[in-house]
């Protein structure tokens, strides 16, 4: 604590407390009252005149109040032995940042709440004052400061005030593991020319394990001994940004997504890893006394497709669901092995690499299928995993810069399997294959050359012969979304004028009548296929009998707007 600062406030402590027992402070109050746990225990931090401990009293919370001047302390002191329920507050001098053997710092406190305190510490110990904080707060609890800025400050007053922006205390007290849940700004109470920032955080828990932070361990802290754990966060983020309608919100701040759309993703994943003709391993020790737990049923798997079209020729077969009976009794035993490894694997053992944190997943249900009869067996007759919703926000936020980070950090976890014989960019590119998206487009244009009287999606002109172009609502390049309901007929020219821009709201519903015309035929040609994506990335759940079409239009809508604000992507109408 600032030395000149506890004095001048023993020098003027009647005045100053006079002062700020005068001061409007209904708006204060009124936050105290709503974000503080009642009937809680409360440590403030600069307890000043006791105008605030008073209120807290009221609102049924136990308190130790502490000041680092005396002489404020002893007007606290004189002011709340007229307080009905004096006796919940336990008065104590004490100057933050507190001593290493200090007694506070061994206990648990529901809120922290320090008002007025902030802009009197200086810079040099300001981590301190924080840590000792973070330290002394439960897991979710309450940390509620206040802070002047703008102040100009007299020779006469030797107080310290250092000006902090709100921006760079939340960005300070969320580096080391709080949460921004609430921020106010008020005029001074007593007519000065000062403005007052109020900042309500809630503790995340262990110092500095915000999600990202948990994200951040698994993929270069945690230790390994496969690519499971890359694979399945790899998996998450390329969820969370074009099917994140497949989580379940649950209580306790938990989410769940189902293990058979992370296994489906692992299959694209990991086949040109395990049909690259020399070994790329996934696990240390170049696989040379155990493979990995699915290599041998991905290897089957593999050789259904090897001599027709590889990897492209089984997305469209499994996605249109056409795989031999043969083909679906390999994908079953790749599903189940694969199934068996993340659940094993990277969810009982990721997370643990920082100090104080538990497990980041858990799994409930089912490991194994019996059959597979549709794609939609897979996603619905699993279990589902586990995991805090932070992790989840973070990931819908910024997943496809996680996703990027993963993949490199995937190739150079290979390079150390392979002892540095394998380069990394050799292992990059292998990492970055994706089934062609040529087929899928040929999918959809034999769908729209059969039509008559094709119009472009956007233009309404006629689109004579087969001179037209399939354009992706939402831009491949964007959002890597092949989806049937994704793919429309457009003018060649009015195609290149869109290129890999995202189209405005007002676009889509100018366009309703043609978009939902080329649903409808891809729906009529290629049910099952069409009612699964559509489920999967626009409604979250079984396409509607009734009305289907404008429920799937506004989700569209909303779609493309989250991604246009995500991304930042320009944005495209036609003039």
């Amino acid at each position: 604590m600032h030395q000149p600062s506890v004095k001048y406030y023993n020098q003027n402590a009647e005045h100053l407390s006079h002062n700020y027992q005068s001061a409007e402070a209904t708006g204060l109050h009124k936050l105290l009252g709503k974000w503080l746990p009642a009937g809680g225990e409360i440590l403030e931090i600069g307890c000043g005149s006791g105008r605030d401990t008073a209120f807290m009293i009221s609102h049924g919370c136990k308190i130790v109040a502490c000041d680092a001047s005396e002489n404020m302390l002893g007007c606290s002191r004189h002011y709340l032995n007229q307080v009905e329920d004096s006796e919940s507050v336990y008065l104590l001098k004490a100057e933050f940042p507190l001593p290493s053997d200090h007694f506070l710092l061994s206990r648990k406190f529901d809120a922290v709440v320090s008002l007025a305190v902030l802009m009197h510490i200086p810079e040099n110990e300001l981590f301190d004052f924080a840590y000792q904080i973070k330290t002394i707060i439960k897991r979710k609890g309450i940390f509620i400061c206040s802070f002047s800025s703008g102040r100009e400050v007299s020779d006469d007053d030797p107080r310290l005030f250092v000006n902090r922006e709100p921006a760079q205390v939340q960005l300070f007290f969320e580096r080391i593991g709080f949460r921004l849940l609430f921020a106010d700004e008020n005029p001074d109470g007593l007519g000065r020319n000062i403005q007052w920032h109020t900042l309500i955080f809630e503790s995340e828990g262990s110092l500095g394990i915000r999600p990202v932070d948990q994200i951040e361990a698994i993929i270069n802290r945690d230790k390994k001994v496969t690519t499971y754990k890359l694979a399945l966060l790899r998996a998450m983020c390329e969820i969370s940004q074009n099917e994140y309608l497949n989580v379940q919100w649950h209580a306790q701040n938990q989410v769940s997504l189902p293990l058979g759309l992370i296994c489906e993703k692992w299959i694209y994943y990991y086949w040109p890893l395990v049909e690259a003709e020399n070994l790329i391993p996934q696990m240390n020790g170049y696989e040379r006394t155990k493979k990995i737990a699915y290599r041998k049923q991905l290897s089957a798997l593999i050789d259904d497709f090897r001599l027709n079209g590889g990897l492209s020729a089984f997305h469209v077969s499994f996605r249109s669901g056409k795989l031999s009976s043969l083909e679906l009794v390999h994908l079953r035993d790749v599903i189940n092995a694969i199934s068996g490894a993340i659940v094993k694997g990277p969810v009982k053992y990721a997370g643990g690499a920082l100090e104080n944190t538990d497990r980041v997943f858990s799994f409930h249900g089912s490991l194994n299928l019996k059959e597979i009869l549709s794609r939609e067996d897979i996603s619905k007759n699993l279990g589902r995993v586990y995991f805090d919703a932070g992790i989840w926000r973070e990931m819908c936020l910024v997943g496809h810069w996680i996703g990027e980070a993963i993949i490199l950090r995937w190739a150079e976890l290979v390079r150390e399997f392979s002892n540095g014989i394998i380069p990394v960019a050799e292992i990059l590119s292998v990492l970055l294959v994706t089934a062609e998206i040529d087929r899928d487009v040929a999918l959809a244009r034999s769908v729209f050359e059969g039509a008559e009287n094709l119009n472009c999606v956007w233009s309404n002109k006629p689109l004579i012969g087969r001179r037209f172009d399939i354009d992706h609502i939402i831009p491949f390049s964007i959002w890597h979304n092949n989806d049937l309901w994704n793919l429309v007929p457009s003018d060649q020219s009015i195609n290149n004028q869109k290129r890999d821009k995202i189209i405005t709201r007002n676009m889509i519903f100018r366009s309703e009548d043609r978009i939902v015309h080329y649903w409808r035929m891809q729906k009529n040609n290629n049910p099952e296929r069409f009612n699964t994506e559509i489920n999967r990335t626009l409604l979250g759940e079984n396409i509607p009998v009734k009305n289907w079409e404008r429920k799937s239009l506004s989700a569209l809508a909303d779609a493309v707007e989250l991604v246009a604000i995500h991304r930042g992507i320009e944005r495209w109408e036609l003039v």
